[in-house]
């Protein structure tokens, strides 16, 4: 048993964490959902509900966000009477199943070389570590459109099933542009596994200067797959009620709910280690941030502590608006935005002074050559895995704020419109883009 308690083997367990990824986007992404609907059609949002036993404090509207959960948790979870029961109560856990293993697929970090008992042992960024990555991920993600298909067929609603029937026809317009569209780095690059698409990356350039159409393309297509309006005609409540989930209440209309907000988050992470670099940031490659992990890890906690220091500024500018406004709730929302303050600006307070250590503390990494090949401490190896995560769930969050703004900007297309752009026009588009992306490869990089 002590074998088996190893540094390998821990860290590979601790790497099953990441599949929680998607769910702890959760909360953020329902709150910037709403949030960021009321900032873009100029409106407060929700903002009113407190929590009675803190005198009254309304945590900027995530206690609505807590309360909705509450309700749907415990609220009577009906059957209708017609339905096809098994398959009607399966159908919404296929959303969740999903958003659990795709997470194993995505490289969170670059791979790195562990000392072990019995030598030096890889570790990968990823749970699974598959060359044909990308794939598996294509896989996995399209089983979510049987959740909507299975759901629609067993509620025994015709409503519902014109949502099922649409979000399957959808589904398979756009996972051929979306393949074709992706196809493009796949040939840059020569490869299928993601870590490696990744390393091309830092090496060249990111995925959206070499592939800009493919990158368009590929986020469009990513609308369609997610469901997300303008492309959320499976759940068209001008045409068809509630489209696939309007015989679901309760917690099976949560697991659909959160299934779909989950697609959103594992969407934006495939999208950035496609086409933003994966967990690299511009001139700062992996063995550059191992060799000097103690002024990078600096450098990050002093950005993080200066856009905290920004928000709190922000917040007292805020603070002072409603006071001249002289709102009715003035009051209420100065405790707030007062607890907000100190809140961050303490912990902007701790992230200064943790980049000051860093500085001050953290001395270049020393160097290990191991039969040819740069081995890094353990501890670099861990600091930098850390941050290439953070830089990981920082593009991911950037890309999921882009689905919140489509959504409230652009109006529903007609079923037909979807159509005809996902046939007619985008996969002409792509297959135009992957021909002159392989005539550049042919001629610039030697065929490859």
């Amino acid at each position: 048993m002590t074998d088996l308690l190893t540094i390998p083997f821990l860290i590979t367990c601790a790497k099953f964490l990441l599949a929680f990824v998607p769910l702890a986007f959760l909360p953020p992404l329902i709150t910037g959902e709403r949030r960021g609907a009321s900032l873009i059609q100029d409106r407060l949002g929700p903002n009113r509900a407190a929590i009675p036993l803190f005198g009254g404090l309304r945590l900027f509207g995530l206690v609505h966000n807590a309360s909705d959960g509450i309700k749907l948790f415990f609220k009577e979870s009906f059957v209708p009477a017609k339905a096809h029961k098994g398959w009607y109560l399966f159908a919404p856990m296929i959303p969740m199943i999903v958003a659990f293993l795709t997470p194993a697929v995505i490289p969170w970090f670059a791979p790195m070389f562990v000392e072990g008992p019995a030598g030096w042992v890889r570790i990968s960024g990823q749970n699974l570590d598959a060359n044909a990555g990308v794939l598996v991920l294509f896989a996995l993600s399209g089983l979510s459109v049987y959740a909507t298909v299975l759901g629609a067929w067993a509620s025994n609603s015709k409503y519902a099933l014109l949502g099922g029937m649409r979000s399957s026809a959808m589904m398979i317009s756009y996972e051929v542009s979306m393949g074709l569209s992706a196809a493009g780095m796949f040939l840059l690059v020569g490869s299928f596994s993601l870590t490696e698409i990744v390393e091309w990356q830092s090496l060249h350039a990111w995925g959206i200067v070499v592939q800009p159409v493919g990158f368009v393309l590929f986020l469009t297509s990513l609308f369609a797959e997610t469901g997300r309006a303008p492309f959320d005609v499976a759940e068209g409540d001008s045409e068809i009620v509630a489209g696939y989930f309007v015989e679901y209440s309760a917690v099976r209309f949560a697991l659909y709910y959160m299934g779909e907000y989950a697609h959103i988050a594992i969407a934006s992470a495939l999208t950035s280690v496609l086409f933003l670099g994966g967990y690299h940031l511009p001139f700062l490659g992996t063995e550059v941030m191992r060799e000097h992990v103690g002024p990078v890890l600096g450098g990050f906690l002093a950005v993080v502590a200066a856009g905290l220091a920004v928000l709190v500024w922000r917040i007292r500018r805020w603070v002072g608006i409603y006071a001249r406004m002289n709102a009715s709730d003035a009051a209420d929302r100065a405790k707030e935005y007062g607890v907000m303050s100190v809140a961050f600006g303490s912990l902007a307070a701790l992230l200064f002074a943790g980049a000051i250590a860093s500085f001050v503390l953290l001395d270049a990494a020393p160097l290990a050559v191991v039969d040819g090949v740069a081995r890094w401490p353990l501890w670099a190896n861990g600091v930098v895995a850390l941050l290439q995560i953070g830089i990981m769930l920082v593009k991911t969050a950037a890309v999921c704020w882009v689905f919140l703004w489509v959504r409230w900007t652009l109006p529903r297309f007609r079923y037909d419109q979807i159509m005809a752009l996902g046939w007619k026009i985008m996969l002409n588009v792509a297959l135009v883009n992957l021909l002159i992306t392989a005539l550049v490869a042919k001629l610039v990089m030697g065929g490859r």
